[in-house]
């Protein structure tokens, strides 16, 4: 007898002491509440024993021993994410361990504009929070990213692609550049599996689909354009293209935001009104459509073009038709 109730008595301090272990399991997973909002970034490479630390000192997790016990056993297979986080005020542990093993991040749009050169998208990067453009620009030397497909490429300039990206915040700017390139490369992959023979290296097109995004935001114009270039190109005509001088005179520091005529004999390897042939790199970030034109330019016998009063562009054949074409485009604006 004294045996039985010694054993029932062993037993119901364990079933006491298991009710009162899950109860404070309880307690600190559910029972309490976080009394204010909280931005919290979980850095990459951060343990599960220093996140559960970083809860604990921003007081979202009584007890790290309880949060290791729910990733023990309810995680399911899940790892906390890293990114910046918003916990809002009233959130249980659970709630918060749940918010990190599902990686509900705070995102941040960004949308790339067809014909961003890599200042304008290394600013517009800084300005969303994603590094610096001073990081950007270094990042651009990344030429390693795309030697398979462009082995002559000078920096990223022209890949990383136009398009709205979601990034979680905090997000470091190698792994951002990293998404703009990949995005780059399947499109172009995409683009030239849908043609036959080129009429040129990958790198040519990219450079021409540059300068056909710097040229023309008309639709139907932008293989016309390409035709434009080709047939200069392929009668050993200088190009002549505008944007050109502007980039070179950018990248010289002397861009004032006005394109006169005496820019044109800047002595730089981008200035297409003096040097022959295609510039030695893209001049900005072309979009799907330019890139299309590029790899099959319109065919026609189109020298030359010029703005039209009537919008778009006036294409013409000889020089004397592009003079008049010219002088009906001054006197529009007079």
């Amino acid at each position: 007898m004294k045996l039985r109730a010694v054993l029932a008595v062993g037993l119901l301090l364990v079933i006491a002491g298991a009710g009162l272990a899950g109860f404070w399991v309880w307690k600190n997973l559910y029972g309490v509440r976080s009394t204010a909002t909280v931005e919290l970034t979980i850095a990459q490479g951060l343990s599960g024993r220093e996140v559960l630390d970083l809860l604990r000192q921003h007081q979202l997790l009584p007890s790290e021993v309880a949060g290791r016990l729910y990733l023990r056993y309810a995680a399911e297979g899940r790892s906390m994410r890293f990114g910046h986080y918003r916990i809002d005020a009233g959130s249980r542990p659970a709630d918060v361990l749940d918010l990190l093993l599902e990686g509900r991040v705070e995102m941040v749009s960004v949308t790339v504009i067809e014909g961003s050169d890599l200042e304008a998208v290394a600013a517009q990067m800084a300005a969303a929070g994603i590094g610096t453009e001073s990081d950007w620009l270094v990042i651009a030397e990344r030429v390693d990213w795309i030697e398979d497909l462009v082995p002559e490429a000078p920096s990223l300039e022209g890949f990383f692609f136009p398009d709205t990206y979601q990034f979680a915040k905090g997000i470091g700017v190698e792994a951002a550049a990293g998404h703009l390139v990949e995005r780059s490369r399947l499109v172009w992959e995409e683009e030239l599996s849908r043609v036959g023979e080129l009429w040129s290296e990958p790198f040519d097109l990219v450079i021409l689909a540059s300068l056909v995004e710097a040229e023309t935001a008309v639709a139907e114009e932008r293989s016309r354009v390409a035709g434009v270039y080709l047939n200069r190109l392929r009668r050993g005509m200088l190009l002549q293209c505008d944007p050109t001088v502007v980039f070179a005179l950018k990248r010289r520091d002397e861009w004032t935001g006005r394109l006169l005529r005496i820019h044109w004999g800047v002595d730089d390897p981008y200035n297409t009104y003096r040097y022959p042939g295609l510039p030695p790199g893209p001049i900005n970030s072309p979009g799907r459509a330019a890139i299309r034109a590029a790899i099959s330019p319109e065919e026609h016998r189109f020298l030359y073009f010029v703005a039209s009063p009537d919008g778009g562009h006036s294409f013409s054949r000889t020089l004397t038709e592009h003079n008049q074409a010219v002088a009906r485009w001054q006197r529009s604006r007079r």
